[in-house]
């Protein structure tokens, strides 16, 4: 395999959850070598959360989630709260290019970790810190999660129907998914800066603000015409028909997008021109949007007749943007653009066995991604000891029989 990019760089991750593990993950999965510390006394919530019948309550090595989130890491078990973890602690700052926490801030003050203590030791150091408000402000300090803000943010004002309160997005925590790649790239820029300048600084990330960047259309309109709006389900002020249809068989939909007149006559010579298409209340976008209800009813008995995959492709063959709307199966197991792209790729887990790890969503194609497996819970703590930190075997036998490494 050619070198991976971030090869040499090296990562000291206090992070634990989503937001600090994704960051991380891209990183390593490209070569960074990334020493998590991790504690049994504190697990990370990834590690308890039971998936599949071979997973253990009582254990926490055996999480696929956890696997998913933290491939190509090396985890080291640390307990922060001891009085000697310091020294360790010490170790580890010298030892890194790069610090990444995403714990509520201040929870770094309190250990002595911040950033103005650790560039005391290395005025070089590159930190970098996620969490849901950012590190000022009034609210900096309050406990929150991807849900408080995605709700501050307005993303669920504007999600759901318009008779019905704001709908709470319930399969993937969008903040937490969004944020990583920005500290990500952020941490990449800081290291160039730093190969230029031999400074180091402070990466500052808040997921309430990156979520609301996405809103910006409704932000704009408030702005420009002091229109605030609202929910309108699958509709667009922009776009007729958008939505979502029924097709053949259970449960089973399309979505069909048409923001310009040629794409809806595009549509119209795919559904076979029917009469009611040609009607004068459905010539032009706001013609089509008074009459959205009629709309739909018609384009859904011609969608019911076909599956998903098929409408997909007659739309897009003729140039109408259209998806099929695919669950997990679809996905994993007759996905075509997925498997070519090796969505997943097949690994060995100590415990779970072999199974398909997921790979970056980007392709670097000169330096394809090294994916390892997770690490079980201090796994490494040795390894990064006396191979990174050079430490004597007597003293990591001395701090392990003190309690330091659990």
């Amino acid at each position: 395999m050619a070198k991976q990019v971030l090869e040499g760089v090296k990562i000291l991750d206090f992070s634990w959850a989503l937001v600090g593990s994704i960051t991380a993950k891209q990183l390593g999965d490209h070569g960074a070598q990334i020493v998590k510390i991790e504690t049994s006394k504190r697990v990370d919530l990834a590690r308890t959360d039971r998936q599949v019948s071979i997973s253990k309550p009582n254990s926490f090595d055996d999480k696929p989630w956890f696997t998913h989130l933290n491939t190509s890491k090396y985890s080291m078990a640390l307990n922060l709260k001891h009085p000697r973890s310091r020294e360790v602690v010490d170790k580890l700052i010298q030892w890194a290019d790069v610090v990444l926490e995403n714990f509520t801030p201040g929870t770094m003050t309190k250990l002595g970790l911040d950033y103005e203590s650790i560039k005391k030791q290395r005025p070089d150091i590159i930190m970098a810190s996620g969490s849901v408000y950012g590190q000022t402000g009034p609210m900096a300090q309050e406990w929150g999660v991807d849900g408080t803000g995605n709700a501050l943010s307005s993303r669920l004002y504007l999600t759901g129907w318009p008779d019905r309160g704001p709908v709470v997005p319930t399969s993937v925590p969008y903040g937490d998914v969004v944020l990583p790649t920005f500290i990500a790239s952020a941490i990449i820029a800081a290291l160039d800066y730093r190969r230029r300048t031999g400074k180091g600084q402070h990466i500052d990330a808040g997921m309430f603000e990156a979520i609301v960047h996405q809103t910006s259309p409704a932000i704009m309109d408030w702005v420009a015409n002091r229109n605030l709006q609202g929910r309108t389900g699958n509709r667009s002020l922009y776009a007729s028909p958008h939505g979502i249809f029924p097709c053949a068989g259970e449960d089973r939909w399309v979505a069909i997008t048409v923001f310009t007149e040629d794409e809806w006559r595009a549509l119209c010579r795919v559904m076979g021109n029917p009469a009611w298409s040609q009607e004068d209340r459905f010539s032009t976008l706001s013609a089509r949007k008074e009459n959205e209800d009629d709309l739909e009813a018609y384009i859904s008995k011609w969608t019911r007749q076909s599956t998903p995959h098929e409408i997909m492709e007659e739309c897009q063959a003729a140039g109408v943007p259209a998806g099929a709307v695919q669950n997990a199966e679809d996905l994993i197991e007759h996905d075509p653009q997925l498997k070519e792209r090796e969505f997943l790729t097949p690994i060995e887990h100590p415990v779970l066995g072999t199974f398909g790890h997921p790979t970056p969503p980007y392709k670097l194609l000169r330096n394809k991604a090294g994916v390892r497996t997770s690490p079980c819970l201090g796994e490494h703590t040795f390894m990064v000891c006396t191979e990174f930190l050079n430490m004597p075997v007597e003293d990591f036998l001395e701090l392990e029989n003190e309690g330091v490494f659990v």
